[in-house]
């Protein structure tokens, strides 16, 4: 009886000692790695034992030893990025996992809201435009492939990674992050190789909810000990940074793309701050000072409140122009007036080429011609005229047609505050604006504002067709 207890007991023990190896579930089939990198591949395997590593394109074989715990990391190098299929094996003398149909290229994290969620299975009576062409007559991608990160707002983080590797093939493409595909595509369309999405993404979440509790010690207003119930759980702060983005912090890649802000659009007191934070966050978790981050700018929307959504986009504008290796597209012009009440408009292809242009320019360092929206600089008022310079206009500035005083977007105040619609002319200089202000019962010249409201649709753009930023001089909110 005590031969047979001390069988058991070893059989016992053995099982224990003896870890199932595992990896996480981003490392999977049909995967994408970033090219020319250091590459960590990581994951659960028998305590103090070896595993070990092939890849298809080196004969050399990379060793780790897991620790006591079973966590065992091990770095190895990427080639450049091709169409060539690849494949990996991870093996602990034991078990093996074998990784295929791998492809090497360029992976971007994209994150934010529900407008970078949107599939193009789009949402209720909300289409995604281009929808019909993209499953009808585009043809399969499978060099572009995605991995949706399984929503996560648990208040209980066990460190897993769920999600699932898809390549842009048949009805795979409606789970496609519409705003990622385009941006895919378009960078594929000029580098030429394979691009691998990441889509973390919540809708309804605010930014609060992809900070850690220690950026959020900052803010005051922050309860990080209130608990929010399931049903309103896309408020829970911190959640989603500890869920969706913080568990793959090894992982390369080599950008971020961000949507987000509609949440926080009633009240921007603070959003600059903690999208800085933001972007701070992201470099420190994936160990990179000069990771690019490029922003999309809150589409216009009638939200209850008519300026304070102008703010948050003023906010973002002002970090994106602060920090470097960060820039933003302004999508002032994809919302006309039929669209004005919905918050998640269908034009998601514009903002992901332009996306995809910035990054080409400013991370690439490829040739595009103009890839940044006008911007206002300066202004200079003789007489009852005044001429507005903008940057990234060089080869001049052009109005739409049907554009008049009344809707053109241009408003001045004086001290009264009392905004005023005004005429407005391209200038003799490319870059420039004539501004005609008011002739009666105008005083000083106080304020010029822009498309500064919750919902204004742009009719100003430079010579290949992206809207002028909005805009104010003036601090009066």
């Amino acid at each position: 009886m005590k031969i047979l207890f001390f069988i058991v007991s070893t059989l016992f023990f053995a099982f224990l000692t003896q870890a199932k190896l595992q990896l996480p579930a981003i490392f999977s089939n049909d995967m994408v790695l970033q090219q020319n990198s250091r590459i960590k591949i990581w994951g659960q395997s028998t305590p103090n034992k070896s595993v070990f590593l092939n890849v298809s394109w080196s004969n050399t074989t990379f060793l780790s030893t897991a620790n006591a715990e079973g966590y065992f990391l091990i770095e190895f190098y990427s080639p450049a990025g091709s169409n060539l299929s690849q494949w990996l094996t991870v093996n602990n003398g034991k078990e093996k996992r074998t990784l295929s149909n791998l492809l090497i290229g360029e992976i971007w994290l994209c994150s934010g809201q529900s407008n970078m969620a949107m599939t193009f299975r789009g949402y209720p009576q909300q289409p995604v435009s281009g929808k019909e062409e993209i499953m009808n007559q585009s043809l399969d991608n499978t060099t572009i492939r995605s991995f949706t990160v399984d929503k996560n707002a648990s208040y209980t983080n066990n460190g897993e990674i769920n999600g699932t590797w898809s390549s842009f093939v048949g009805n795979a493409k409606l789970n496609f992050s519409a705003v990622a595909y385009f941006y895919a595509k378009q960078l594929q369309t000029q580098l030429k190789i394979p691009i691998g999405i990441v889509n973390s993404s919540y809708g309804g979440s605010m930014i609060e909810g992809w900070l850690n509790e220690e950026n959020l010690k900052k803010y005051p207003e922050i309860q990080l000990q209130k608990r929010f119930p399931d049903s309103v759980a896309y408020l829970r702060p911190s959640v989603f940074y500890y869920n969706m983005i913080r568990s793959f912090k090894l992982f390369t890649i080599k950008g971020v793309l961000w949507y987000q802000g509609e949440s926080n659009s009633a009240n921007p007191k603070g959003y600059g701050s903690k999208l800085q934070d933001l972007i701070f966050l992201l470099r420190f978790t994936f160990s990179d000072l000069k990771l690019p981050v490029y922003l999309v700018e809150i589409a216009p929307y009638r939200y209850g409140d008519a300026v304070a959504p102008a703010i948050l986009r003023e906010e973002q504008n002002k970090v994106a122009t602060s920090i470097p290796h960060c820039g933003i597209v302004c999508t002032s012009d994809l919302v006309p007036l039929e669209e004005s009440n919905n918050i998640h408009p269908p034009w998601k292809q514009p903002i992901g080429e332009r996306l995809a242009n910035l990054a080409l320019k400013k991370t690439y360092f490829e040739t595009i011609e103009a890839p940044e929206s006008p911007r206002f600089n300066r202004y200079e008022c003789k007489g009852s005229e005044c001429v507005l310079y903008f940057d990234h206009a060089e080869l001049g500035l052009k109005l739409k047609a049907e554009s008049s005083a009344e809707d053109n977007g241009f408003e001045v105040a004086d001290s009264s505050r009392i905004f005023r619609n005004v005429g407005v002319r391209v200038g003799t200089i490319p870059n420039t604006l004539i501004l005609q202000l008011p002739e009666k019962n105008f005083g000083k010249l106080e304020s010029i504002r822009y498309c500064f409201k919750n919902y204004q649709y742009s009719k100003v753009f430079n010579t290949v067709g992206l809207p002028l930023f909005p805009f104010r001089t003036d601090q009066w909110e």
